[in-house]
């Protein structure tokens, strides 16, 4: 008796097995999260050292929300946010001179010191769209759509710098050490990044407002009963205007001969705004590298 009751448990195991429900049906709506896989970004900062940062192996690209009208056709809205940061701390080290009246006389400066660089990056995104999905596998959904996109990206950084230059003079061959010239200096931008290295630099805003559509083409893999995995290519237009960006510079230097009072002191404050109305469009394929994970209910 014993044996005949597993016998049948076994078997009603093995049907609820048989008839287990992966892909949606009417009703039914998923909830996905989207990680970016793994990156590197590189930038080269104004003496020509390159930099690498990651924002690791995975960071979160969105959400995505689906509600099935039908075994075939679902509302979709993708929700993104990203947020991305570095910081950089560089020693100052190296040596300079400068000539006054002729090739003579000059002052030569010994300079150490320190600048730290921070960058801020914010995006977000909202995406509402629809899928025809099709395909008479058991556990794999393939899918066509469109979608429309609107978003949006802020920036900021910081860059400071403290220095002292040992000065020296030098006249005819002969060096005397002279004082010490000690600099301040710090630069803070919204919206905006520099051209070039250094300070008082041209400047450019960089964070976008962008629209645009978007023909999507993916598939959906269950991996067991609701849980499930994605991928997804997409061909569409894309527009950016960009918003209004400000910088504020400020250096501040002061000279004072060998064991004497400051004789110079120099103070530039600059605060810009810049509204260029610049903007820009594109047309083409694109595919974003992530992994998409997940569930009906």
């Amino acid at each position: 008796m014993k044996k005949l009751l597993v016998f049948i448990l076994i078997l009603s195991g093995l049907a609820s097995l048989a008839q287990a429900q992966y892909k949606p049906e009417k009703g039914n709506f998923t909830t996905e999260l989207q990680l970016s896989l793994f990156s590197i970004n590189a930038k080269v900062d104004y003496d020509g050292e390159t930099v690498s940062y990651s924002n690791g192996p995975l960071s979160m690209a969105g959400f995505r929300f689906r509600y099935f009208f039908s075994d075939k056709l679902a509302f979709r809205t993708t929700i993104g946010f990203n947020f991305d940061h570095d910081k950089t701390v560089r020693n100052i080290d190296g040596t300079y001179a400068y000539y006054l009246d002729d090739s003579y006389y000059s002052f030569k400066a010994l300079v150490t010191g320190e600048r730290t660089e921070k960058n801020r990056y914010t995006t977000f995104s909202i995406a509402p769209g629809l899928e025809y999905h099709f395909g008479d596998w058991e556990r794999m959904s393939l899918y066509v759509g469109g979608e429309v996109l609107f978003g949006m990206m802020t920036s900021k950084s910081t860059v400071e710098e403290n220095a002292d230059a040992m000065l020296y003079t030098t006249y005819y061959g002969s060096e005397d050490y002279w004082g010490i010239a000690h600099t301040e200096a710090s630069i803070e931008t919204k919206n905006c990044r520099s051209e070039y290295g250094g300070y008082s630099n041209k400047y450019t805003q960089n964070a976008p407002m962008f629209f645009g559509f978007n023909a999507i083409f993916g598939m959906d893999f269950y991996i067991y009963k609701s849980l499930y995995m994605g991928a997804e290519l997409g061909l569409g237009y894309a527009f950016e205007t960009y918003l209004k960006g400000s910088y504020k510079e400020t250096t501040l230097t002061v000279i004072a001969p060998d064991g004497g009072t400051p004789i110079i002191k120099h103070d530039t404050p600059v605060d810009e705004k810049l509204d260029n109305k610049m903007s820009s469009g594109n047309f083409g394929f694109r595919y974003n590298p992530m992994i998409r994970l997940g569930w009906r209910f």
